[in-house]
């Protein structure tokens, strides 16, 4: 069929083209028009002509009752918006964005992006100029200063708590004292973005970490999910980079992710245009927020389905890592995991630059309760839920690695004093990420650590090298 307006198009009478059919008509001999009506009765002039108004909407100009109609609905969506963006602005209801794609990492934090977090705990967020969830912090190393740089995900991140509340900011009046500081002003860089595994954390070292001249370098490892973030078959997330082991045990990068639809939407001026728009429409904010919810509340009954008469845990953690791995899948996973962390050791060592590791702590870990424990140990077949910290313990120590696991000193903590040290008011207590009181007993135990095992008691400024 032609195109509208093609020269070639045939009328609704047959294939002669209109110009042919035009001129067919005008070659007719003219013929003497058709005789007027006769009344009836067949008397009397024929009736007069009339002439009447046009009707809106056929063409008289005058805009038709649709119209108008359509027009008011505009306008009132119209201002029903204004009214509720300057609600939710008088409320001071926002969510904001904190994140925007990155070539090496998949995403990473927007430099100068602001706003409150209330998801989860509650906390004033500002990401500095170099892409951190800091204070700012200049590229070159102060004289005097001793840096420690926190390799992480949300649990380093730590959007839920103030900065000052945080465990690395915590970090620098607890070392004042070591003698490793030898009188140096403690500066706790935190380089965690939510979502990272182990490999984004090799890569940010990489990356980001080195420029920074650090003089320790501390993984923050969340036994929770990050052995499952390594693996693409567990993790089957196409929009982040991996590490896979090749012949010899040789760590071979995986970037496809670049490729991947969704990561090169997220590059392009109109992804752009969008993410301007949601740092300044607070609807958008809300809208993006509930689907959230929503897409939360689809993932938590599916877990159930998944998981039904054993034990659940918290949507987005793994059941798995209490124990032995039972499959492939799992076994590669931490095969993967520990040549990454060797990969971080060996790239500190290069620099003369001491590196530690600590196994943060999962929310049933330590949980106050005994009761609660056994009942998930029970449903799990596990006589503790420490196994990734005792793993990495021992690989650890095999591979020359300081590691720190915080689960037993932290649930001893808890069942002592009686306290929940992840959850806060606006979430369910033992859930989710540290709060300030999880925050500041890991502080202190890190910190000791810190100063007996990585920084050593006798360390001088020269067993730092360059960066002293």
């Amino acid at each position: 069929m032609a195109a509208c307006g093609d020269p070639g198009a045939r009328n609704q009478r047959g294939d002669v083209p209109l110009e042919a059919y035009s001129k067919r008509l005008s070659d007719r001999p003219p013929h003497p028009p058709d005789p007027l009506p006769t009344p009836p009765g067949g008397k009397g002039a024929p009736p007069p002509l009339r002439f009447e108004e046009p009707s809106p909407g056929k063409g008289g100009g005058r805009p038709s009752r649709w119209t108008a109609k359509l027009a008011l609905a505009a306008g009132a969506t119209a201002l029903a918006l204004l009214l509720g963006e300057a609600a939710l602005r008088i409320a001071g209801v926002s969510y904001p964005n904190f994140y925007g794609p990155d070539p090496d990492r998949g995403w990473a934090l927007r430099p100068g992006a602001e706003g409150w977090w209330h998801t989860e705990g509650l906390a004033w967020v500002r990401i500095s100029s170099a892409g951190l969830r800091d204070v700012e912090h200049a590229a070159a190393k102060p004289p005097g200063h001793l840096r420690i740089a926190v390799l992480g995900d949300s649990c380093a991140e730590a959007l839920q708590v103030p900065v000052e509340q945080t465990f690395w900011k915590l970090l620098e009046p607890g070392l004042a004292s070591c003698p490793a500081a030898a009188g140096r002003a403690v500066e706790a860089l935190d380089f965690g973005v939510a979502g990272y595994g182990t490999a984004q954390e090799l890569l940010t070292l990489r990356r980001q970490v080195w420029r920074f001249q650090p003089d320790v370098v501390l993984l923050a490892f969340y036994p929770g999910n990050d052995v499952r973030n390594n693996a693409r078959t567990l993790e089957q997330d196409p929009l982040r980079p991996y590490f896979t082991l090749g012949p010899g045990g040789r760590l071979a990068l995986d970037d496809s992710f670049r490729a991947a639809a969704g990561y090169r939407l997220r590059r392009t001026v109109a992804a752009r245009l969008a993410y301007g728009a949601y740092d300044h429409l607070r609807l958008l904010q809300v809208a993006k927020q509930g689907k959230g919810v929503v897409d939360g509340w689809i993932g938590a009954a599916k877990a159930r389905r998944k998981e039904e008469g054993a034990a659940l845990q918290e949507l987005g953690l793994d059941n798995a890592v209490y124990s032995p791995p039972r499959d492939r899948d799992w076994r590669d996973a931490w095969a993967v995991t520990e040549a990454m962390i060797a990969a971080m050791r060996d790239d500190a060592a290069a620099r003369r630059v001491p590196f530690g590791v600590v196994v943060l702590s999962t929310g049933i870990q330590v949980n106050p309760d005994p009761a609660a424990r056994a009942l998930f140990m029970r449903k799990l077949g596990v006589a503790d839920l420490f196994y990734p910290g005792r793993r990495l313990s021992a690989f650890g120590h095999a591979a020359g690695i300081p590691v720190l696991d915080l689960g037993p000193p932290l649930q001893q903590l808890a069942e002592r004093s009686h306290v929940y040290l992840h959850g806060f008011a606006n979430t369910p207590p033992g859930e989710g990420h540290w709060n300030a009181r999880g925050h500041a007993a890991a502080a202190r135990l890190v910190a000791g650590w810190l100063c007996r095992e990585v920084l050593g008691p006798l360390a001088a400024p020269a067993r730092l090298g360059h960066n002293g």
